[in-house]
């Protein structure tokens, strides 16, 4: 399961995305699917719906795919009281797999609400399964960031870029690198606070941007 921090700020099209979300669900039965790419924040966003304030008075459960056959099963102990459940990474399901899951839900526990999480793939597997799409209440998607948006991210991260004109060409640069994911701005800026810190006196430029790049994808590797 994605753990994700639910007091993290959110983007315009986060909320935008955690509203929808609730509204929908306020619907008995609702089948709502949250797409984006790796590091748009769709956990974040399913962490904020897990907390929203029009879903108290129902029993929310937040898993990844993996542990929510377990859940379903009741495996581990007694199946828990549960009237909404928030999927992540939905799109690694088998053809066939969440038709299952969402069948087995609705049969468990009557008039429950569902959010399928995932990636690119995500749309394309609810669309060859009709009886699943047919219940499919809203379609969300969570797009990367803007250069206004990484720019925003990044502004405590770039007081060490000196010259304003200096700091956009370095906002700019980390923004293409990370093609807008928001997980990959957020690492970046983390990078360079700390080598700012560690080199209070050079000033950054988008040269330094390329080569943290590199060793980040090194170490990665």
């Amino acid at each position: 399961m994605h753990v994700s921090d639910s007091s993290a700020p959110l983007t315009l099209a986060q909320q935008a995305a955690v509203a929808r979300i609730c509204y929908a669900l306020e619907q008995p039965g609702a089948v709502v699917l949250l797409c984006g790419p790796g590091g748009a924040g769709k956990s974040t966003v399913l962490a904020h719906v897990e907390g929203c304030r029009q879903l108290q008075s129902r029993a929310v459960c937040r898993r990844g795919l993996d542990d929510v056959q377990e859940l379903l099963d009741g495996r581990g102990g007694r199946e828990p009281s549960l009237d909404t459940l928030l999927v992540d990474d939905a799109h690694l399901a088998g053809d066939g797999e969440l038709s299952r899951l969402v069948s087995r839900c609705r049969s468990s526990r009557g008039p429950a609400g569902v959010v399928l999480a995932g990636e690119g793939r995500l749309f394309p597997l609810i669309a060859r399964d009709a009886r699943l799409e047919q219940l499919v209440r809203l379609r969300a998607t969570l797009p990367p960031f803007s250069l206004d948006e990484s720019r925003l991210l990044l502004a405590s991260a770039l007081t060490a870029a000196g010259p304003s004109k200096n700091r956009d060409a370095v906002a700019r640069c980390i923004h293409e690198i990370a093609g807008g994911i928001p997980a990959v701005v957020r690492r970046l800026a983390d990078t360079v606070s700390v080598f700012a810190d560690a080199h209070p006196a050079h000033v950054i430029v988008p040269d330094d941007i390329e080569t943290m790049h590199r060793r980040l994808s090194v170490n990665a590797a």
